[in-house]
């Protein structure tokens, strides 16, 4: 148990930043990649007013700098809120029966580590900081995609006059300002904190976010086994994943 909870610790941390940056991206970047079929198609003259605004708003390196330096230096804090939090909490959010989770003392992750890896919390220094900068690095190779992904966006949101207005407001000093800094406003230090104060808050309130979930998945009917598939089924699914479906569905 210690040992999953210490490998999927990072990720939760990561998660709370991660959300904060990607999820304005999300809408931009989803249409290049997943419903891009079913959008109506963009028009060339707002799509050329929409291009500069996007431009400024993300510049080549951005994301390489919100997920590097930028992000190092919150993750330390987060670290040290989500670690002092009692591991019944973390127990009970990852689906855990909440009277069964309730009768463990309240240890913290700290403490536990303390005595099961003395290591733990630079071997989390060391996983947070280096995959910071090669997410950056990784997310800046699409900055190009993204960028047009957010001109189209704009111009499927926004009439001509309007993004009229919106280029000028970038051309003024405090358009100019806002723009260039607005994607980096995810990663700084009093927007993370109201994020990191919340965390507590969603650990408590995911068994019963899960129950719901969880209550109308139990009315599908169950996944089936492979001893459930008939011949001709095993046959396709070996087919499909080109080894031993018995194993594979083991």
């Amino acid at each position: 148990m210690m040992r999953r909870l210490a490998l999927a610790l990072p990720l939760l941390l990561l998660s709370a930043p991660l959300g904060a940056q990607v999820a304005p991206l999300g809408a931009q970047v989803a249409p290049a990649a997943s419903v891009s079929g079913g959008l109506a198609p963009v028009n060339p003259a707002l799509l050329a007013k929409a291009r500069p605004v996007a431009a400024i708003i993300l510049p080549d390196g951005t994301m390489e700098r919100m997920m590097g330096p930028m992000m190092q230096k919150i993750m330390g804090p987060m670290m040290d809120s989500i670690t002092e939090m009692p591991v019944r909490e973390l127990l009970k959010a990852g689906g855990m029966d909440a009277v069964e989770a309730d009768k463990l003392n309240p240890a913290t992750i700290n403490e536990i580590m303390a005595i099961m890896d003395p290591n733990f919390r630079k071997r989390m220094d060391i996983m947070t900081n280096s995959m910071m900068p090669a997410i950056g690095q990784f997310m800046g190779r699409f900055e190009p995609d993204m960028r047009e992904g957010m001109a189209e966006a704009f111009a499927s949101r926004y009439d001509a006059a309007e993004l009229d207005q919106i280029n000028a407001f970038m051309k003024t000093p405090a358009g100019a300002k806002f723009g260039s800094g607005f994607m980096e406003l995810a990663t700084d230090p009093h927007y993370i904190g109201k994020v990191q104060t919340m965390i507590p808050a969603m650990m408590q309130a995911m068994p019963e976010i899960m129950k719901k979930s969880m209550a109308q998945m139990e009315a599908l009917p169950k996944p089936r086994t492979y001893n459930d598939l008939t011949p001709a089924e095993r046959k396709r699914l070996e087919a499909l994943i080109g080894a031993d479906a018995k194993k594979v569905a083991q």
